[in-house]
């Protein structure tokens, strides 16, 4: 002897599907930015580093340093891990 359920509601067969269709484009548009990411290249080396920032310099850019948001110690569960 089965025991069958009741039919889903149409709102809630439609919800599953919208929630289907919205994995599957978070799922595509993530491979699309690993793709991205792969065919962008190996990241630039010292020499390639030094030739941009001597452009950046070049046109008139200038570098600032920003002084620290409070003189009190970061914990160690805040900082990040390297």
């Amino acid at each position: 002897m089965t025991i069958s359920k009741p039919s889903p509601s149409p709102e809630a067969v439609a919800a599953r599907h919208q929630a289907a269709r919205e994995r599957h484009q978070r799922s595509m548009r993530i491979a699309a930015a690993v793709a991205r990411g792969r065919s962008a290249g190996a990241p630039p080396d010292d020499a390639d580093t030094a030739r941009l920032v001597a452009e950046f310099h070049a046109r008139g850019g200038t570098v600032t340093q920003c002084e620290p948001g409070s003189g009190m110690p970061v914990p160690a569960e805040d900082k990040p891990k390297g």
